[in-house]
This record gives C-alpha cells, structure tokens and sequence, in this order.
C-alpha cells in the first residue's frame, strides 16, 4: 500500500523540497480496497507537501502493532495549530495555515471516511520535537506462513463467559 503511494508521490515531494524517510516493515498487510488505501497514503503526503517547507522531512513508517497495521507519517514541518486540532477531519474545513495553500480541505475528511470504512482509526497529533504526525491504524491479516489465529468459539473451547 505505502510503496505504491509513495512512488506515486515521489516527484511531487521531491518538487516541494521535501526529504522522504521510508520505515516499512516486510509483510504488513491488510484486508481492502487497495485503491482507498493508496488514496490514504496519497493525501497524507499530499498534505505533508502543501504544508511541509523546503528542506523538512517526511518518514513514512509502516509497521505492525499485534493485530493493527499501523502506518504512521511523521514530519518536521510546523505542525498543526492546537487550536485547529479538534477540526482537521471536518469537511472543507480548512485552519489558519491554509491561507494561500491550494486544495479543498476535504484531504483529511477523505482520508478519515476512507480509514472507518476499513475498520480502522486515524488521528493527527502533533510531535514533541515539531511537526505533525498521522496514525492510521487498520486490522491487518495474518503475518503469511503464521497460522491463522483460534477461532474461541471453535471446537467448544471456552469463551470466557
């Protein structure tokens, strides 16, 4: 999902002046529509691009966290105003750092429709060293060659009632 995004994005990142980190762990997989999911991945850097300055970088991590497929992109830019936090998912919404950046404002409602319809979470906080950071969380499959997890309710095995 990541890497296809990725190089999809990579000459408009590089065009933005913008330092690209991959962290992405082998054989992290999800259940979906992989062209929703190359969307996520394509917004978030999207906006890493609008609001990100020459020479920031951008780390796109990607890892698994027990049964959570966590992609996480991280960056050194401004970071998001507190004040506009609890509103970056709202449609055509658009915070005081907007102002004479393109776009809709609809990137991160998308992204955020996109995730819940998958299963899955989506925050944006902001770093303790600067910048933003935007946790996507999505069930993932099974590791392949990993058995497939028991089933409790199976065979009569308890379950916990």
């Amino acid at each position: 999902m990541a890497t296809l995004a990725l190089a999809a994005r990579e000459v408009s990142m590089r065009a933005a002046g913008l330092v690209v980190d991959r962290e992405l762990e082998d054989g992290v997989a999800v259940a979906g529509d992989a062209d929703r999911l190359h969307q996520v991945v394509g917004n978030l850097l999207a906006n890493a691009a609008l609001y990100c300055r020459p020479g920031d970088r951008v780390t796109v991590t990607v890892r698994r966290e027990g049964d959570q497929a966590v992609l996480e992109v991280a960056d050194t830019g401004p970071g998001v105003d507190p004040a506009d936090l609890p509103h970056v998912f709202d449609r055509a919404w658009r915070g005081g750092a907007a102002r004479g950046t393109q776009g809709s404002g609809l990137g991160l409602a998308i992204v955020r429709s996109l995730v819940l319809a998958h299963g899955g979470t989506v925050e944006v906080s902001n770093r303790r060293d600067g910048g933003a950071l935007v946790s996507v969380r999505i069930p993932s499959l099974p590791r392949e060659g990993a058995p497939e997890p028991a089933d409790p309710t199976a065979h009569g095995a308890a379950t916990g009632r």
